[in-house]
């Protein structure tokens, strides 16, 4: 029922056809077979490596903010913490701009296609990306907003975080870094790793995979749950499902990267479990139950973001149903 709907010939697909996803090729089948099914294995594992190889790229970083901390003994304690927006936006640079480096190699090596087919074709590209813009943003305010008027958050005086009118540079110094975040995970789990397994397996088996590999990249973030594991799969999936239907990563870029912003430096909450960047336009603080509002982890770790989830999800499914609905008819009008 959901490969119908999601159908294996979506624009995303194809263009990841354009490179040789069986390569090396073998003239004894049975290599041949036993390649193909390593393939995606030896995808998924070094879809997983990507962000910790990244990481090693942040250590400039790191001596940075220890120097500016005066090389104390708290700062090493947790040396990527940081109440500066420019040192955190700094950090989430070098800490994802390297995974275009190494999903544009491996592209070039293994699948001989290039960075673009990842769905980065040059077609309407600010329409869709001020459309997931929007998309991400309301995503996230709308949901905080309610616990808000429903008395579950409040607003949070705290002495350590830049906020308010005067926090704006400061807001809009982390907007550049969540740019290059947002647009990094996405190109690794939607734009590689999602068709090596829809193209194979299935639309839903690609979407599967590649939002289990999302979810896992937080698993040793601070304060995570259950719900939030459920969230963040539900995002990847949501995600997917908005990629294959656009036919490309435009709009995901958007959505994942203003979701962040906006719930980390125009909400103040925490995003997924980390506070980020010392600077907020409204500094707020959940004061209702953790499993609604999400608690420490931000409101990823809440079922009020799980029900915003499960309406997107739907209404993309939704869509696409009445997309393949059309198809069907047109095709079977032209064989009459």
């Amino acid at each position: 029922m959901l490969n119908r709907i999601l159908p294996s010939d979506n624009q995303l697909f194809e263009l990841a056809r354009l490179g040789s996803l069986e390569i090396p090729r073998f003239k004894d089948r049975i290599w041949q077979k036993v390649w193909e099914y390593v393939y995606p294995l030896a995808a998924f594992l070094f879809a997983g490596c990507v962000p910790i190889l990244a990481s090693f790229c942040s250590a400039p970083v790191i001596v940075i903010n220890l120097a500016t901390e005066n090389f104390s003994a708290s700062a090493f304690r947790n040396p990527m913490a940081s109440n500066s927006p420019l040192i955190t936006t700094m950090f989430l640079l070098f800490s994802f701009s390297p995974f275009f480096m190494f999903v544009w190699g491996w592209l070039g090596i293994i699948e001989k296609r290039s960075f673009w087919t990842t769905g980065l074709e040059k077609v309407q590209i600010r329409e869709k990306y001020l459309r997931g813009a929007v998309i991400g943003f309301l995503m996230m305010v709308l949901p905080v907003l309610v616990l808000w008027i429903c008395g579950l958050m409040t607003f949070e005086s705290d002495p350590t975080v830049w906020s308010g009118f005067s926090a704006i540079p400061g807001v809009l110094i982390m907007l550049v870094g969540w740019l290059v975040q947002g647009a990094a995970e996405e190109t690794l789990t939607r734009g590689y790793l999602l068709p090596v397994f829809g193209i194979r397996y299935g639309p839903v088996w690609g979407i599967i995979v590649s939002s289990v590999l999302f979810s896992s990249l937080h698993l040793m973030n601070e304060n995570i749950n259950w719900i939030a594991m459920v969230n963040l799969f539900l995002f990847g999936v949501f995600a997917c499902v908005y990629a294959m239907s656009e036919g490309g990563l435009w709009g995901v870029f958007a959505i994942h990267s203003f979701w962040n912003w906006a719930q980390g430096n125009v909400l103040g909450l925490e995003v997924s479990g980390s506070s980020i960047g010392g600077t907020a336009l409204v500094n707020l603080i959940e004061i209702g139950p953790d499993w609604l509002t999400g608690g420490p982890f931000g409101p990823e770790g809440g079922l009020a973001v799980t029900v915003v989830l499960v309406a997107g999800c739907l209404a993309l499914l939704y869509q696409q149903f009445i997309r393949s609905k059309k198809t069907t008819t047109v095709i079977g009008n032209a064989s009459i």
